[in-house]
């Protein structure tokens, strides 16, 4: 769940949007023994001293003037490249993209390798989509100086690991840096990334840095992975108590207490934290931790936009699973409506909780109202937009609506990336088994793949299925059971009880 929770609320618009954070200039107008260059020296001083204070267009107007003035080309080779790589900065805050392309790459015509320049022009040409390109220019950057390390949250992380799922190679080159330069979620590691990252290290075959690596991984679905893919077996000791999946959850779930005594201002870690009581089944703890935001939000006036948002709808959505499992069904429900209300103050209601709302009714035989979730989301395609064609598919299908369920359909077949699982379950559904052990076989011979193929296929703890779904529960029993499907998860991984709860939604 952290990594959904990220890409969700770290969309790639949202990483891109803050300002560059670059260190100061390394130089400043000293006399230089004419008129004429100290005027020139004070121009580009002056300038940069307006964009450090926020006034880009003065700032911009200034490097303009001063760069046009051919007594610029008799300052010192640092105080130019200080102005130019200032200006390029502006000029990208101001989204001024061909003026910011033009200063940046004249400081980098006269500073090739000049860390800042390239982690600038990087995010241009992210903010102008060519996600490579921009990727490389910042691992290089980076690479090159850790001063702009605090530029890079955990949402602009999975947005530029999300955009290069088909350039294994610069994906892992960043990852690399990022976790050479011992870069943390403020403070946490960044697990799901690190596990990302030892997967391209085990491909590549770089059996060290993958130990080093794993030495990092703590968490319990990635500790899940590392026990399960075969591809970890010569750093993973599975009779370490480190490697077990119940003393991770219980590690990480201490460390986020902590965490939250020690920051409580921190809701994402809130989040995390319920999250992982889910994991452990501790169930009545989830319902004490959040009762006091869910007594202050179902409150008749209580804000339904407000700044921190999103986290809070998602620990309500932890409160309603536990209430599920509880036997709390009304309860459950309640609870989700509130949480798909909730918004940052932007954007009120929250697209994703309401397809998990909508998943709720599914699941209780409720298709009408399934739809009726859904249908005030824009039309857009939007992040989880295979969840929202899996409903639409399933609910139009029960509802006899043969046209749009087939519309819905085909969307899942040509879109099969991050929720390759749903056109499973569409094959299931329309009790094609065959064919879904053909792609469950096919994905575990895939490296790409291979990990979400596994953990499909791992004995989490869970719930009986609820009524709607207990036809394609025992569709995909039947699937993990057939011996074609067994002996490709054994030939890479291997299937095991696991002493957690998985994340199947209501189960």
């Amino acid at each position: 769940m952290p990594s959904l929770r990220h890409r969700l609320t770290g969309c790639l618009l949202l990483a891109l949007s803050a300002t560059p954070a670059l260190a100061g200039p390394d130089s400043v107008a000293a006399p230089t023994g004419t008129l004429r260059e100290d005027a020139a020296a004070a121009a580009i001083v002056d300038s940069i001293t307006l964009a450090e204070r926020g006034d880009s267009v003065g700032a911009l107007l200034g490097f303009e003037r001063a760069f046009a003035d051919p007594d610029t080309a008799l300052l010192s080779e640092p105080l130019r490249l200080d102005g130019l790589i200032t200006a390029g900065r502006t000029a990208f805050n101001a989204r001024q993209a061909a003026q910011a392309r033009t200063y940046l790459d004249a400081a980098l015509q006269q500073a090739p390798d000049d860390p800042r320049a390239l982690y600038v022009l990087g995010r241009l040409l992210l903010w102008q989509e060519d996600m490579l390109e921009g990727t490389r220019l910042i691992t290089r950057a980076l690479r090159a100086s850790d001063a702009m390390l605090g530029d890079v949250d955990i949402q602009m992380a999975h947005a530029l690991v999300d955009a290069l799922q088909d350039q294994p190679d610069a994906r892992r080159e960043l990852l690399q840096v990022l976790f050479d330069r011992d870069w943390k979620d403020e403070g946490i590691e960044p697990t799901s990334l690190w596990l990302q990252l030892a997967v391209l290290q085990a491909d590549a075959g770089q059996r060290e840095r993958l130990a080093a690596t794993v030495a990092r991984i703590d968490t319990p679905m990635e500790v899940v992975a590392l026990r399960t893919d075969k591809r970890f077996d010569a750093v993973v000791d599975r009779r370490d108590p480190r490697f077990d999946p119940l003393h991770s959850a219980r590690r990480y779930t201490d460390a986020l207490r902590v965490e939250g005594l020690l920051r409580p201002e921190r809701s994402d870690r809130v989040a995390d934290f319920t999250d992982t009581l889910l994991l452990i089944g501790e169930h009545e703890q989830v319902l004490s931790t959040s009762e006091t935001l869910y007594t202050r939000l179902s409150a008749p006036n209580a804000p339904r936009s407000f700044v921190g948002a999103d986290y809070a709808a998602w620990v309500l959505s932890h409160r309603a699973t536990a209430e599920h499992r509880l036997g709390r069904d009304d309860a459950a429900e309640a609870t989700l409506l509130l949480a798909a209300s909730l918004g940052e103050a932007e954007a009120p209601g929250n697209p994703l909780l309401q397809l998990y709302l909508a998943s709720w009714y599914l699941a209780r035989e409720q298709p009408e109202r399934a739809l009726e979730a859904i249908a005030g989301l824009d039309p857009a395609p939007m992040f989880g937009e295979y969840m929202r064609q899996w409903i639409r598919f399933s609910a139009y299908r029960t509802l006899g609506d043969a046209d749009r369920s087939a519309q819905a359909r085909a969307w899942l077949q040509a879109n099969q990336g991050e929720g390759r699982a749903a056109y499973v379950d569409v094959l299931l559904t329309e009790d094609r088994i065959d064919d879904a052990a053909r792609q469950l076989i096919a994905d575990l011979q895939t490296t790409a793949h291979r990990q979400d193929a596994l953990l499909l296929m791992q004995d989490f703890r869970m719930l009986a299925p609820m009524a709607g779904d207990v036809a394609n529960d025992r569709r995909w029993q039947q699937l993990l059971r057939r011996a074609d499907v067994l002996a490709a998860a054994r030939a890479v991984g291997r299937i095991e009880t696991q002493p957690i709860y998985g994340r199947s939604a209501w189960r």
